[in-house]
């Protein structure tokens, strides 16, 4: 039996829960450790027609906005590809310059799909670079299937964050 640390990991949120705090907190506590957290954070602003979605690069502070405006009568996708493609340039520069752990703010449709940050996340995967992401319940048959079952699944705890990190043992 195989008894090394799993280096991928998604906190799995129960429906209605919010994983984007327990992550951040998680993210700044290590980095106030002198731990090398990269990576990008998920922010939600809320607007008048509702909320837009922003990605915030954990190591600079610089902000994308991936939320496109599609009108109030549209129920598609509001994600904008081009702003997510712009946001990745944020893990081409972790890619060169390295980090202990890298976060990804979501695997979602579009990293189901194989779009979004799926090849982004797979480089480091394969890199044997921990991975942390957060996937909501629908997502996980694919995140299975994404990761070969080589990822643990936590919840949205500080003590499970904690300890799985611990076992790590960086």
């Amino acid at each position: 039996m195989d008894d090394d640390p799993l280096l991928i990991a998604a906190v799995v949120p129960p429906p209605g829960i919010n994983a984007d705090l327990p992550v951040r907190a998680f993210v700044a506590d290590l980095r106030a450790r002198g731990v090398r957290v990269a990576g990008l954070l998920q922010d939600m602003l809320p607007t008048a027609s509702g909320c837009n979605i922003c990605l915030v690069d954990i190591e600079t502070g610089d902000s994308y906005p991936i939320s496109q405006r599609l009108g109030s009568q549209s129920a598609s996708c509001t994600l904008d590809p081009g702003a997510l493609a712009d946001a990745s340039r944020v893990m081409r520069r972790i890619a060169e310059d390295g980090a202990e752990l890298v976060v990804f703010n979501r695997f979602s449709g579009m990293e189901a799909e194989g779009d979004g940050f799926a090849g982004e996340m797979l480089d480091f995967m394969s890199c044997a670079i921990p991975v942390l992401t957060i996937v909501q319940e629908k997502h996980l048959p694919a995140w299975r299937h994404f990761t070969g079952g080589m990822a643990c699944e936590l919840p949205p705890e500080a003590q499970a964050l904690d300890d799985w990190y611990a076992r790590l043992g960086r």
